[in-house]
């Protein structure tokens, strides 16, 4: 059976994105946002906010919080998402996420505080400050793909927009809900619960006007390697595990993983995904020919 496909965004995605692209700063060279960035922002957050921010991971609780807001019935702004998630009561936690997840956080009271301090005070700090054309040109993409969902092939669909991603419909998969981000690109973010999958997509959102845009540069990048130009051409007309492209390569798994991850942020691999894991890649032509285009556009 295919699953529903739907495309969301709220300010309060954003948010929750922008917290994980700070918690991820070790990684800050792989976005487009820089090292620079976590470190600009640190310098503007209290000693309190930095500390709990340092002891949050990007665990099962964090995995939670994202279908907390997820469900939340009135996401029109942060506030009123923040003022929901303060009055839930510990049962009307258990209740909400009993439909999705088996496994809950232990002490759900402090859990709910922690969460509610982190949200909160980042916001005040740091988000609510952001300029506001983030949220305009996300909510502006977000209703163009609505737009061109209507009609069309669900699989293709969602491949393009999150560019490359397929998910299969298998282990129950229901009801894929596409969330635009802009902290964390050009890396996408899945959650699965069961007949849910959340997956947050790169969506290829610009700020300042640059001649050269990210995702053309990112892309060229993506191939001053001869491993990974190797990797592409072994992938043609075929799908491979990550472990048969390993050991084609002949290299270790750790740089395979570093030039996959090159290669399928510049949205030149296929990623079969289910779940919330990868099962094998394939290349994308789509993306080759976005490439040239790009750069003939430039050129001429």
């Amino acid at each position: 059976m295919d699953y529903e496909v739907e495309v969301h965004f709220q300010p309060v995605y954003e948010l929750i994105s922008s917290i994980h692209t700070f918690i991820c700063k070790k990684g800050s060279k792989k976005i487009d946002l820089g090292t620079p960035w976590a470190a600009e922002v640190s310098r503007g957050l209290s000693p309190g906010l930095l500390e709990a921010l340092e002891e949050t991971d990007l665990d099962n609780d964090w995995k939670l919080l994202n279908l907390l807001i997820y469900l939340c019935p009135d996401k029109d702004s942060v506030e009123r998402v923040l003022e929901w998630l303060e009055g839930l009561s510990v049962g009307e936690m258990y209740e909400a996420l009993a439909g999705y997840v088996s496994i809950f956080p232990v002490q759900m009271e402090q859990y709910r505080s922690r969460m509610v301090f982190l949200l909160s005070e980042w916001n005040r700090q740091y988000f609510s400050s952001c300029s506001p054309d983030i949220i305009k040109k996300l909510q502006r993409h977000a209703e163009e793909r609505r737009q061109a969902l209507d009609g069309s092939p669900v699989a293709d669909f969602v491949n393009k927009t999150t560019n490359g991603f397929y998910f299969m419909p298998g282990d129950g998969l229901r009801r894929l809900v596409l969330i635009p981000q802009f902290h964390f690109q050009p890396i996408n973010i899945i959650y699965n619960f069961g007949p849910l999958t959340i997956c947050h997509y790169a969506g290829k959102i610009q700020i300042a006007e640059e001649e050269i845009s990210p995702s053309m540069h990112r892309t060229l990048r993506s191939l001053g390697e001869k491993s990974r130009l190797k990797i592409l051409k072994s992938l043609g007309g075929e799908r491979k595990s990550f472990t048969e492209i390993a050991r084609q390569a002949g290299l270790s798994k750790g740089i395979v993983h570093d030039h996959i991850s090159s290669l399928r942020s510049a949205g030149l691999l296929n990623a079969y995904i289910e779940g919330e894991n990868v099962t094998s890649y394939s290349l994308r032509l789509e993306g080759i020919q976005q490439m040239n285009e790009q750069l003939f556009a430039y050129l001429k």
